[in-house]
């Protein structure tokens, strides 16, 4: 489906564009200015060891003969750790050129089992209903500055999931209040980045500022929750409540 010129999708796909001509690996993994392609890839691997082989161990799920699905790709840095995980993985990115550039990456690596398609950023038009396995999303629903979007992504997740299949998403769970001229005010805990640094999980933080494709919007957990049972998913768990990086997990029933 097209986005109207005057819609948030098409505003967030030019601006990730742009993002993608600067510096592409920074603009998705920001803790680092620079970065060179080996080591970028190392990241996204060294993120799927530690953010999704655990949890799908602990789900009992093998994914050898699996499809999964990744919301927010990017230029694919976990992405070829997943398809050295999952049968087929269908990497879905708003930004044209991050895709462009996941393909020339792709074509360099000779990995035949990862198919990379721009999205509209509203939905999954490109996944048929209930084709896939596991649906993933990681530091990409933080950057999306309408709750209403959030939303639509996870209903999309709801239709594209098998019965049985496992989700695991990631968004900035904060309290907020909307203000005049685009502005927001947004508060909760801050998560914790490592163990080393566990103490700081309950400490509050207050964000404020207009929201844009960088900054985005948070969603509560409650928010969360009303958008899962209208897509009939079902929460498992909820990691870091009222965080910046809440973690959802799931299986549709």
């Amino acid at each position: 489906m097209d986005i109207e010129p005057n819609l948030p999708g098409n505003r967030m796909q030019q601006e990730w564009d742009q993002r993608s001509r600067e510096n592409a690996f920074h603009y998705i993994a920001s803790w680092q200015d620079q970065w060179n392609e080996e080591q970028f890839l190392l990241s996204g691997e060294q993120d799927v060891q530690r953010l999704v082989d655990p949890f799908l161990t602990a789900s009992g799920f093998v994914p050898s003969d699996k499809r999964v699905l990744e919301i927010g790709c990017g230029v694919g840095r976990m992405s070829f750790a997943l398809a050295k995980r999952f049968a087929v993985v269908d990497a879905l990115d708003i930004s044209g050129e991050m895709i462009k550039r996941a393909n020339t990456i792709k074509e360099h690596l000779s990995i035949e089992n990862v198919n990379f398609s721009a999205g509209s950023g509203r939905g999954l038009n490109q996944c048929s209903d209930e084709s896939v396995d596991f649906a993933f999303s990681f530091i990409v629903f933080q950057h999306i500055p309408e709750v209403a979007i959030i939303e639509s992504y996870i209903r999309e997740m709801g239709r594209v999931l098998k019965r049985g299949g496992l989700f695991r998403f990631q968004v900035n769970g904060y309290f907020r209040r909307l203000l005049p001229f685009g502005y927001c005010l947004m508060w909760g805990k801050s998560a914790a980045p490592s163990a080393s640094d566990s103490w700081r999980l309950n400490l509050p933080h207050i964000k404020f500022g207009k929201l844009n494709s960088w900054r985005g919007v948070s969603i509560t957990a409650a928010e969360v929750r009303a958008a899962c049972d209208a897509a009939e998913l079902s929460i498992t768990q909820i990691i870091g409540i009222d965080s910046k990086t809440m973690w959802v997990n799931g299986k549709k029933e």
